[in-house]
């Protein structure tokens, strides 16, 4: 385990959201790479450390060590099924291009993130739709607009006791339905439920997905993406190439939280900034409107069986192209400098956890053959630390010469120690070597020999010199 590591601030996932390397303990879960929580098996404080900074070319980052261990491939690897590569940090600077193309692949989430289920106030989807092309202001009724009659149905049948009434145009006001008997001084519910999410009088540029809709299940977290593609998006096509996805906003944290979305399904969003100072100014009813804000651009792909759309015309365009996979390469590492740095172990069977920007990273080496030389110069503690360091499909081959104990005084061997603690435990077996088995000098066999009837008759009085030590005692 030693130098695999990050820095103690560094964000890793847990089904509780981010937290800091260096808070968690033996026993927390994170998330692993298939979206699962896996319990942390073991926490190592690897003291200060040279750091770099990791950036995979859609911008995504996190720091580590130098000899930090991550999982990469080539595109000759993927076309001919290779198995993924184990490399150190350092192993990879230097080394990032082939031709013009970048060289190593990083994995992405073989599964959406699997956060627990909270109960959300609003439909996912009717509150994707809102956030996409709905005023909240607070101050007026709620509406919506589209030229699509198709998301007005959906949007009537997720929220119950609301009607859309057109109003002109692309221009839906949303009314509450009320029963007879009610009184008129009962809120809106929509704008009820959004005074509770705090969206209330938001505007363009300050939208965002509450914290409860991005942090619960794969299902809750996709309706309120579609719903927000379904307003604000739209597929991508080009002759020849598979479908991207593409969506826009002017609010930096809703920019974000779409972002968030996507990765966490297990998709790639790149995003770009159109600065509002320069553009071209719109029109409504022949009067030039400027651009107020800056707009964000998010090119998204998204992992076979995500549909990221309800709308017909929509989703027959994106499925008539097929999306596409997903991927992530290696961009570039930087120098930042040092950091008291950290290191886990956890238990998923490839070792991979989530950390920051969801990329995946691990401390473990599996799929490993590794040799032990010299044991018996190994305590009982160093011994066990090493073994229980196995990771999966990884083989162990310990070997030492317990005549040859180089230990300080009253200190027993762990290759001693560990014949009584694991003989009979299956698939491990103990080969004890004799002379014969000694590839060297004739007179080299003869001292090994030597030596052994040496221990044996040693261990034979030691019993005898303890009953003599007794009866000389007053």
């Amino acid at each position: 385990m030693r130098g695999r590591a990050q820095p103690l601030g560094t964000g890793v996932l847990t089904p509780d959201g981010w937290r800091s390397i260096g808070e968690l303990e033996v026993g927390d879960l994170v998330i692993g790479s298939n979206g699962e929580p896996t319990p942390v098996l073991g926490v190592y404080p690897q003291g200060e450390k040279k750091i770099y900074r990791l950036y995979s070319q859609d911008g995504a980052s996190v720091l580590a060590s130098e000899d930090h261990l991550w999982t990469v491939r080539t595109r000759d690897d993927a076309r001919r099924e290779q198995p993924w590569r184990v490399l150190e940090t350092k192993e990879l600077i230097g080394d990032l291009r082939s031709s013009h193309y970048h060289k190593w692949e990083l994995p992405l989430l073989s599964a959406p993130v699997c956060f627990p289920e909270r109960e959300v106030p609003m439909d996912p989807y009717a509150l994707g739709l809102l956030l996409g092309d709905g005023c909240v202001t607070g101050t007026t009724t709620p509406s919506f607009a589209t030229e699509d009659p198709e998301l007005v149905m959906a949007l009537e049948h997720a929220l119950p006791g609301v009607r859309a009434r057109w109003k002109g145009g692309p221009d839906y006001v949303l009314n509450r339905v009320r029963q007879p008997g009610e009184s008129m001084t009962i809120a809106n519910p929509i704008t009820d439920v959004m005074r509770r999410l705090r969206l209330s009088g938001c505007k363009s540029n300050t939208k965002f997905v509450p914290e409860v809709y991005l942090r619960n299940t794969a299902e809750t977290r996709m309706a309120v993406l579609q719903g927000l593609l379904d307003a604000d998006g739209g597929p991508v096509t080009q002759q020849g190439r598979t479908c991207r996805i593409q969506f826009s906003t002017v609010s930096p944290r809703l920019r974000e939280d779409v972002v968030f979305l996507v990765q966490s399904l297990g998709g790639v969003a790149y995003w770009r900034t159109r600065p509002a100072r320069g553009r071209t100014p719109g029109s409504a009813r022949g009067r030039q409107i400027r651009h107020r804000h800056d707009a964000y651009i998010l090119d998204i792909r998204l992992p076979e069986g995500i549909e990221p759309f309800r709308l017909s015309r929509k989703a027959e365009a994106y499925n008539a192209s097929g999306g596409g996979r997903p991927m992530r390469f290696v961009d570039r590492i930087e120098p930042r400098g040092t950091a008291e740095c950290v290191c886990i172990q956890v238990a998923a069977e490839d070792s991979l956890y989530v950390t920051e920007d969801f990329l995946l990273t691990h401390n473990t080496l599996n799929d490993a053959f590794i040799i032990l030389d010299e044991a018996q110069n190994s305590s009982a503690e160093q011994m066990k630390m090493f073994l229980t360091r196995l990771g999966f499909n990884s083989k162990i081959v310990v070997t030492g010469d317990v005549t040859q104990v180089d230990l300080p005084s009253g200190t027993v061997s762990g290759l001693r120690v560990v014949q009584d603690i694991l003989d009979g435990i299956p698939d491990i077996h103990f080969a004890r070597l004799s002379s014969a088995d000694v590839v060297r000098h004739k007179l080299v066999s003869d001292i090994v020999d030597a030596y052994g009837r040496y221990d044996a008759s040693r261990e034979a009085q030691e019993p005898k010199a303890i009953q003599q030590r007794g009866k000389r005692r007053p």
